[in-house]
């Protein structure tokens, strides 16, 4: 039996949108740019655009979807209309699907494993909606347009707007895994996956290196696109995007892989001469540029047209560069290395996190005095003492608030930086219960592994997956993610911990995996991120200061009454000073406050 639907890369650009309810018919026909598939007179509405699949199965169910399958079938979809485990929790790829029985008044909608589509739910007592763009829901008569401060809240603390949250409160974001069960106007939600971490695999090293090494390049391989599509690969430099490239180089099919790779000028943000290592080693056909400050900085506007929620994270500018670097030359799907180092053990701040679960375990006494003297060092204008009291502070913590506090902007600054209107509806430990609740999903894991989790239902797929899809689809670029596959994950997640952290040593297994594929200069190197030189441009471009500056302390600004003018300019003086490092922080007011104007203020 044919196990692949018939999807391709493509399949993920559009949208689609379902409408149950009084005059749904008439919204329906209303909106620009799609296509009703559905008949005037029909209970359930539904429109498309794009990419987006309409079909109906011959007992007459129907579904939508934007899908690129790796391995499922759409039509078998229609099986999450009822109870129990539905089949797209075995599929392989990325989807959001929307089924429903005309019959008898019945929907379900799910969104993919990690959450790379999303999908969005509006339910009320009138009507059922569902999207696949917040703001084609927005757009409706039936939302009040409310901004929800708890999602504001949330997105100051973790640079974007964590689902089920979105920025209004009448519409609520699928989170990754989920299922949306409606019948007659009654919802249910339940969970059909989340990440489990059994540790149950035994062998010697060399034998789990060279299986998890069979599995990865089985992965890259199913996730490959057809080669009469043009594709390519994102090349940082990093192990990931390395890796990646070089498997696909080696699978000795016709024609050599294409690489993108984009650095900067300014120190520490270029990582382009690991690019050339890496592309040279593997064979690929690489294209480099280096972005100006004057070419990113012309990128913001498009970046807030691209996100459907306000989105901080500062890193998306330097991703549409890359992107528009492969659609200038014809690339319709590119491969990411995205969610490597939340399987492997790749982030640094588990090493870091490894150092910090030994202080907390030590006596309370010492912990008291190391506090104290952090105290003192933390009261000066140096960025090295304040660092110290921030280690401390943050080592007495037992986690997640100790991972917490990585991402905790709002929450540090609360009393300074907040208005008493805004604090009176939203609490200080707002943003740290909802991490609690994502922390505590799950039966299994050790203590490395529960923060492993955690970074990939939030940091992977509230955050990471937004900026790469959001940046691609603004040119029409399809992505695919081959180390987020369900399959490798479950394997991995089997593994026990020390394969993927020992001691300070990250991405213990994976090295000894990649060493026969990796030139041992990408083993090495420390990891740098796919950063923005904002906090250089933020104390040496008097342009991009007076840009900020004039979004953030403005009438408009001031007239929404959320954050303190005075607070934030104390903000941005030590930023200036070189005391504090407040670049990120100041970033993420400045992309909120566009956003607002574009889609709130209609400016």
């Amino acid at each position: 039996m044919e196990t692949r639907d018939l999807t391709t890369p493509r399949g993920v650009l559009g949208d689609f949108v379902l409408a149950c309810g009084p005059e749904a018919g008439a919204w329906i026909r209303g909106l620009a740019g799609f296509t009703p598939v559905s008949g005037p007179a029909d209970e359930i509405q539904v429109a498309t655009r794009g990419g987006a699949r309409h079909a109906t199965e011959p007992d007459g169910k129907q579904w939508l979807a934007l899908a690129d399958l790796i391995e499922g079938r759409l039509g078998d979809g229609v099986r999450a209309l009822e109870p129990g485990a539905p089949p797209q929790a075995g599929w392989r790829g990325r989807f959001a699907q929307v089924l429903f029985d005309p019959g008898s008044h019945r929907v379900a909608a799910l969104t993919d494993h990690f959450s790379t589509v999303s999908l969005y739910a509006l339910v009320s007592e009138r009507v059922l909606l569902l999207g696949t763009d917040l703001r084609l829901l927005a757009a409706s008569p039936w939302c009040r347009r409310e901004i929800d401060l708890a999602s504001v809240y949330n997105y100051l603390n973790f640079a974007c707007i964590p689902a089920p949250g979105t920025i209004f409160r009448d519409i609520r974001r699928f989170e990754p895994g989920t299922r949306l069960r409606w019948e007659e106007g009654r919802v249910s939600w339940d969970r059909y996956f989340i990440p489990e971490y059994l540790e149950d695999l035994r062998g010697t090293d060399e034998d789990l290196a060279h299986e998890l090494r069979d599995r990865m390049i089985a992965s890259v391989h199913a996730y490959r696109p057809d080669d009469s599509e043009p594709w390519g690969c994102f090349l940082s430099g990093g192990t990931d995007s390395s890796s990646i490239a070089t498997i696909l180089s080696r699978q000795g099919r016709p024609g050599r892989v294409r690489s993108f790779s984009i650095g900067f000028a300014e120190e520490g943000y270029d990582e382009l001469g690991f690019a050339e290592t890496a592309a040279r080693a593997c064979g690929a056909e690489p294209t480099f540029a280096r972005v100006s400050r004057e070419q990113a900085q012309s990128l913001v506007g498009r970046l807030i047209e691209s996100y459907d929620q306000p989105f901080g994270n500062a890193s998306a500018i330097p991703t549409m560069a890359c992107v528009d670097l492969a659609h200038e030359r014809g690339v319709d799907c590119m491969l990411a290395g995205d969610g490597g180092d939340e399987i492997f053990g790749g982030n640094q701040r588990y090493a870091k996190d490894q150092v910090m679960e030994a202080w907390y375990s030590m006596p309370g006494p010492v912990k008291r005095l190391a506090l104290a003297l952090g105290h003192l060092a933390g009261r000066t204008n140096v960025n090295l003492l304040n660092r110290v009291e921030n280690f401390f502070e943050r080592a007495s913590l037992p986690n997640p608030d100790r991972f917490y506090s990585d991402d905790s902007f709002a929450s540090d600054h609360y009393d300074e930086l907040l208005c008493p209107e805004f604090r009176r509806e939203v609490a200080r430990d707002t943003s740290l219960r909802f991490m609690r609740s994502v922390y505590n999903l799950g039966s299994s894991g050790s203590p490395l592994h529960r923060i492993m989790r955690l970074d990939l239902l939030m940091a992977i797929a509230q955050n990471d997956l937004r900026k790469v899809d959001g940046a691609a689809r603004s040119v029409g670029i399809s992505v695919r993610f081959p180390y987020l596959d369900p399959a490798l994950v479950a394997f991995v997640n089997r593994l026990p911990q020390r394969y993927k952290v020992r001691g300070l040593e990250k991405r213990t297994l994976f090295k000894k995996a990649m060493r026969d594929i990796l030139p041992e200069a990408i083993l090495r190197k420390k990891k740098q991120g796919f950063g923005l030189p904002i906090t250089v441009w933020l104390r040496s471009d008097p342009q991009f200061q007076s840009t900020v500056r004039d979004a953030l302390f403005d009438r408009t600004a001031r007239a929404r009454g959320w954050w303190e003018p005075a607070y934030v300019e104390r903000l941005m003086a030590e930023h200036l000073r070189g005391s504090w490092d407040h670049a990120d922080d100041l970033w993420r007011l400045f992309a909120l406050e566009l956003w607002l104007r574009k889609y709130v203020d209609g400016r």
